[in-house]
């Protein structure tokens, strides 16, 4: 099993390593893993230096530098990453600022690296009044081989975000917080719907710490038994979608 959401808030070897100790006692292989308080040049390379000490870990890295998003991203492709995040609430830039995220996407055009846009539409201090889901297809249009995971599969709307890209492959739909947070709503059967349809471009993870591994496995089996799938389409889910792209 692979989880595409593991956060961490501190960055030192000892918390890293009971984290890393934990993923394996739920029988989880790797895990895409970021360090939420990233702020730096240094501190992300300190990240990844502590995350190849542990063989299960894979970080990412944010993307933080909204003055220079060009040498941002010259900065992480230097370290070697192969994943960044593109979190709008951790930026401060509201959608409505097309300009500051086409930038983004068009110097991202030019990588390799696989992006992972955060799909959650919550926002603290002021509601969020953009369309998303036209506005993250205008950005993935911008691109035109990076692979890209939509964080949260766009929560309640998960359904629309399915329809919107199921005919692009480099689109994956990722059901951490949701596949929890939904249990038991209309939304498990929008999200067993696509455990049966797109088993190929779904990917999971717990959002660790927010949702633990514990609920996070034991929501998960509950879905999985209901959705009644074959053992071709829980291996893809579990690791295999994830594993392509890691692997790329």
């Amino acid at each position: 099993m692979i989880d595409s959401c593991t956060h961490f808030k501190k960055n030192n070897l000892k918390f890293i390593g009971k984290i890393s100790e934990k993923l394996t006692s739920y029988k989880i292989n790797f895990a895409l893993a970021m360090y939420d308080f990233e702020k730096t040049y240094k501190s992300r390379k300190f990240f990844q230096v502590n995350c190849k000490k542990f063989k299960n870990l894979i970080p990412v890295a944010f993307l933080r530098n909204v003055n220079n998003v060009k040498k941002e991203i010259n900065n992480i492709i230097k370290l070697k990453y192969k994943f960044i995040k593109v979190h709008p609430r951790i930026l401060k830039k509201p959608l409505n600022d097309e300009k500051f995220y086409t930038k983004i996407f068009k110097e991202l055009n030019n990588t390799n690296l696989t992006i992972l846009w955060c799909t959650f539409d919550g926002w603290e201090k002021k509601a969020n009044d953009i369309d998303q889901l036209s506005f993250i297809s205008k950005l993935v249009n911008l691109t035109k081989k990076n692979k890209i995971i939509l964080m949260h599969g766009g929560g309640p709307n998960i359904i629309k975000y399915y329809e919107k890209f199921r005919f692009l492959k480099r689109v994956y739909l990722d059901l951490s917080y949701t596949l929890p947070h939904y249990f038991e709503t209309s939304v498990e059967k929008d999200i067993i719907f696509l455990m049966k349809k797109f088993d190929q471009r779904l990917v999971i993870g717990s959002d660790f710490p927010s949702i633990s591994f514990k609920r996070h496995l034991t929501i998960l089996n509950k879905i999985i038994k209901k959705s009644k799938l074959n053992n071709n389409q829980i291996k893809n889910i579990l690791h295999k979608n994830l594993d392509k792209i890691i692997n790329s």
